[in-house]
């Protein structure tokens, strides 16, 4: 036999399966067009000079793309696969080798991925111009975006799904040479027997879910969110396929025994063949819980993060202009600067204002002393140093001298010996006392609280004390140092912080005259709020295309893995509803008996992944203070949005793929 007979057979072979090859081949051309697309904007020279930061987050966006396209490809493989084993068998029965066999699939194998991936290069490359068409039309800018394809990128999509396609293609080839044709020919007849519940299963689902809603819940600071996020995912992406595969069949079978409710036509039907499939099922349904979790969460929260730009953007920058002086090494027998220089510094800020032609709309400065350690009770505890690097149970202790409190509050407050002003970010501290080295301080709190220092209290424990002189606040260092000789403590810094009148121009011009001032010394640091505006809406853009990106790609994996189902066990089922018809069932019996195992597929996996998002919110929330977002209505808001948009798409896929499920079976 020839070539030329194998290609030809290969091409019929695809033509009269159209149904289950179409989806397919589309579904794997949008996933090269969408990693071909990932891959081109890492070298995009508008995304590298728009934020130092998208680089990164298109390489980790490349990274679960490919993931994605290797399970999801060879996930919709296996439905061809199981499909066409009859069709296969039949071959080998009317004696084509299995040496011929493997040939044909190869050569279908070859024909799918050819057009696959240069049909998703071509998509990629049109959708990637086009949307940076409409990127400039929308934004403006003085000079348009550009995209453009290298061929590096098109030969790394390329070897990528090639092996993909030929990990695929040797699954096949092995269902073909270690089965025999009868096996073959009723590969699809070929029913799971009734699984048996497992109770270890069921509670090892349960306890794994809580566990994972535990790490949630429990999580107070954003630096532990950080850390335990990726273990509670695991723990609940595990818990959910156990959950599916043993929970759903203690449903299913105490349904069973439910005589009045079970020995009825519909739920006969229904719950005996979703009982007698369910291993297969449930693995579906985890699927599909999971993508849509994924969906929601990855929207959710960049749509968050791209709205509530102009927030984080106010608590990482409280004040339009900071300076922030640093002091050198503290010697321990050194005494803390005066830190004259800020004096000299505010003259050259006056300076540069006056020279602007702007005026100041409100100016702080204080200095300041910072000390690590952590409290227990109402005692500042000095731990090793190696336990300083635990943010998440270190205490930043920032002292002020109250000179500079009530130059910048416009008050005249008084301390006697002992006593200090606190603010403590989380609010636990115990009495009226705090031992701080060999003092101990009557406390009261303070009224007003640097903007600079507060917004810091979301992701560090912070305690501000005002004491009543530099010399008092020489003493606690002094102490601290003896107790705790070998960690660096620098000395006496500064930070002064102020906004100014002017247009947003006028204001851009005067930061970059500071930045070409202040920037050229060591010592000290300039930072802008409008400087860094571009680059904190160019992040944050870049998120939002992230997660708009990955969320349509997991909502297109869950519209082809419910749809490849749908068709799946339409052909399973719908011999098994001949025969009923034969013995008597009628049309709307059949659509009443589908109606429950349809209803039950569709809108149990979206129940659990909304129980999923609920619990998951403390950790997220906490996660998006990092990028500092802080505002919860508008993180809710979003949340609640995502979900009820992606139940309608969810819904509209029920309807459509239903409508598909009775035409086969009827």
């Amino acid at each position: 036999m020839n070539t030329k007979f194998f290609a030809k057979l290969a091409v019929r072979n695809i033509r009269s399966n159209m149904q289950t090859y179409l989806p397919y081949v589309l579904s794997s051309t949008m996933t090269v067009a969408m990693f071909f697309l990932m891959v081109s904007l890492l070298t995009n020279e508008f995304v590298q000079g728009r934020s130092s930061t998208l680089p990164m987050l298109f390489g980790f966006g490349a990274v679960v793309v490919g993931i994605f396209s290797f399970i999801f490809i060879l996930y919709t493989n296996s439905f061809l696969i199981k499909r066409r084993k009859k069709e296969i068998g039949l071959y080998g029965i009317l004696g084509l080798g299995k040496k011929h066999v493997a040939k044909v699939l190869m050569l279908e194998t070859v024909l799918t991925s050819f057009f696959s991936i240069v049909a998703g290069l071509i998509t990629g490359q049109v959708f990637g111009k086009l949307f940076f068409m409409f990127l400039n039309y929308m934004l403006n800018l003085p000079e348009p975006m550009e995209y453009t394809g290298s061929l590096d990128k098109v030969l790394l999509t390329a070897a990528l799904f090639i092996g993909i396609f030929l990990i695929g293609l040797l699954y096949n080839i092995s269902q073909v040479t270690f089965s025999n044709p009868i096996k073959l020919l009723k590969g699809r007849k070929e029913g799971e027997k009734e699984p048996k519940g497992s109770i270890v299963l069921f509670i090892l689902s349960v306890g794994l879910l809580a566990g994972g809603y535990w790490i949630s819940l429990s999580i107070d600071n954003p630096i532990d969110a950080l850390q335990y996020f990726f273990i509670a995912v695991l723990l609940v992406i595990v818990g959910t396929y156990l959950f599916f595969i043993s929970g759903s069949i203690f449903i299913l079978k105490a349904l069973k025994k439910n005589k009045k409710f079970y020995y009825r036509p519909g739920p006969f039907i229904s719950i005996s063949g979703m009982l007698y499939r369910m291993k297969q099922n449930a693995v579906g349904l985890a699927n599909i819980c999971i993508l849509s979790t994924m969906v929601i969460v990855a929207l959710s929260t960049t749509v968050a993060m791209f709205v509530g730009t102009e927030e984080t953007l106010d608590n990482r920058f409280p004040f339009e202009n900071a300076v922030t002086i640093y002091g050198g090494e503290q010697e321990e027998s050194a005494g803390n600067s005066q830190l004259p220089e800020m004096e000299q510094i505010k003259t050259t800020i006056d300076e540069q204002t006056a020279a602007a032609d702007l005026k100041f709309d409100q100016l702080e400065s204080y200095r300041y002393q910072t000390i690590l350690g952590m409290l227990e009770k109402n005692k500042f505890v000095i731990p090793e140093s190696t336990s300083l690097t635990d943010f998440t149970s270190i205490v930043s202790v920032i002292i002020l001298p109250l000179e500079d409190y009530n130059q910048w509050t416009d008050e005249t407050m008084e301390l006697g010996e002992n006593e200090a002003l606190y603010y403590h970010s989380k609010d636990t501290l115990k009495g009226q006392t705090l031992s701080l080295g060999e003092q101990t301080y009557q406390l009261q709190k303070m009224a007003v609280v640097p903007g600079d220092i507060e917004s810091q209290g979301e992701l560090l424990e912070i305690l501000v004390l005002v004491l009543p002189s530099i010399s008092e606040i020489e003493k606690v260092t002094q102490n601290y140092m003896q107790q705790n000789p070998d960690t660096f403590i620098a000395g006496l810094s500064g930070t002064i912080n102020w906004d100014t009148t002017g247009s947003p121009a006028e204001k851009a011009a005067y930061a970059a005259d500071l930045k070409a001032v202040f920037n050229d010394t060591p010592s000290m640091s300039y930072e802008s709020k409008e400087m860094n505006r571009d680059e904190w809406y160019g992040m944050n853009g870049g998120f939002l295309f992230l997660g708009v990106f990955l969320g349509l790609l997991f909502t297109i994996g869950t519209v082809l893995i419910t749809y490849f189902k749908q068709v799946s066990e339409g052909y399973d089922d719908r011999e098994k509803f001949q025969i009923m018809q034969k013995v008597g069932l009628d049309q709307k019996m059949i659509k009443d008996s589908t109606r429950l195992q349809i209803v039950w597929m569709f809108f149990l996996p979206i129940i659990i992944a909304v129980i999923h998002i609920a619990f998951a919110y403390p950790i997220i929330q906490k996660m998006l203070v990092v990028f500092g977002i802080t505002n919860q209505k508008l993180l809710i808001l979003s949340i609640i949005g995502v979900i009820a948009a992606f139940s309608l798409i969810y819904w509209l896929i029920y309807r459509i793929t239903s409508k598909i499920y009775y035409n086969i079976v009827k």
